[in-house]
């Protein structure tokens, strides 16, 4: 899983403008299950939690 570490991923969206790029920070176990923290590459203090499977579908994210 430490592939996905530092990685640029798009969160996909119909109008290009609003699409945002992050960084995975690190990943965090919650319950037995992998999640990943992410951030904006444009503002690193906020943070974001996502579930490895979101990043894996298509559909939400996409890698860069």
């Amino acid at each position: 899983m430490n592939v996905l570490i530092d990685k640029l991923f798009e969160k996909v969206s119909a109008k290009k403008l609003n699409r945002i790029k992050y960084k995975v920070k690190r990943l965090k176990n919650i319950n037995g299950l992998q999640h990943a923290v992410m951030v904006e590459v444009n503002d690193e203090n906020s943070e974001i939690l996502v579930a490895i499977s979101v990043l894996k579908d298509k559909n939400k994210f996409r890698i860069l």
